[in-house]
């Protein structure tokens, strides 16, 4: 009874999200060929559908995002984080409602992977999203932790992750094979803009990479700004339509607005084998990967 209405559910969510790619195809590669100058991009990998999730609030966030929204500077905002830094921040008690929240009012039945950040903050977020079942059909689901999707690197504890033992331990249905025993990529230096964009595009490539063909992302707010409007080889796509064509007030979001906590967006991800030179010494080139969003987002600021 249950089994067999969730797995049709799920069947019939995977349909509509093949229908949405199939439509957007043409608006994403007519994207790819205004950044490229490049005419009939074929893609690289089957087309996917990503739903993106920032984290909810976590213990660093409340005085630095009061201070973002009133306008302040980077170096201002930066030091907020630093008088509220904490070794890889928890979400708060306002983060853990967040996320419940978003989960519960998505009820992403249809998900075949999650992955995310190795940071406790979007693993927990990811937990609450779409917590794991205990049935031998979602079991199957792979869940996984990869550093390519963490916050932005360095000089602050918040981005610097636990031992990968210690989080075997806190999220047991976890999979932390892709990373290392200890956290040695963290130093007292800040990430550059370029390197962290570049380690998240280096992730999106990974996730087109898999089988799974719905995928839940939970990752950060920094990395994903930097990831999604600072790299050469990532192009967003705006493909969204009202939920309410006859409400005129409903405002809709620029896409290239940074996500807010536990905000979920939709997007159908393709990598296109027309390529821009990235210039990384050996004169490579790399795929253009687009982000087409599908949906108006869901900002969950309680």
């Amino acid at each position: 009874g249950s089994d067999l209405s969730s797995a049709a559910t799920a069947t019939a969510a995977a349909a509509a999200a093949a229908k949405r790619i199939i439509s957007t195809s043409n608006s994403a590669r007519a994207a790819v060929e205004n950044a490229t100058k490049k005419s009939m991009p074929k893609p690289l990998f089957p087309p996917k559908r990503v739903l993106i999730v920032r984290h909810g609030q976590a213990q660093h966030n409340p005085r630095a995002e009061a201070a973002r929204e009133a306008g302040c500077s980077f170096d201002e905002f930066l030091r907020w984080m630093e008088l509220d830094d904490a070794h890889d921040a928890d979400l708060t008690e306002l983060g853990e409602k967040q996320a419940q929240t978003a989960g519960e009012k998505h009820a992403l039945t249809d998900i075949e992977l999650v992955v995310s950040s190795p940071l406790s903050r979007a693993l927990r977020t990811a937990d609450l999203v779409h917590p794991p079942s205990g049935n031998s059909e979602s079991s199957k689901q792979r869940r996984i932790a990869i550093e390519h999707f963490r916050e932005i690197n360095g000089k602050l504890l918040n981005a610097q992750r636990r031992p990968r033992s210690d989080l075997v331990q806190q999220f047991p249905h976890w999979c932390f094979k892709a990373i290392p025993e200890q956290d040695d990529s963290w130093t007292e230096e800040l990430e550059s803009r370029e390197e962290c964009s570049e380690r998240g595009y280096r992730g999106l490539l990974w996730v087109l990479e898999q089988s799974e063909q719905n995928v839940l992302l939970v990752g950060h707010g920094g990395l994903l700004n930097y990831t999604m409007n600072g790299h050469t080889n990532v192009v967003l796509v705006d493909g969204r339509q009202h939920l309410n064509k006859d409400d005129a007030s409903e405002e809709v979001r620029c896409i290239t607005k940074r996500f807010g906590n536990c905000e979920l967006r939709e997007f159908i991800i393709t990598a296109w084998d027309s390529a821009v030179d990235v210039k990384n010494g050996a004169n490579q080139l790399e795929p253009v990967i687009t982000l087409e969003e599908v949906t108006l987002s869901h900002n969950l600021n309680l």
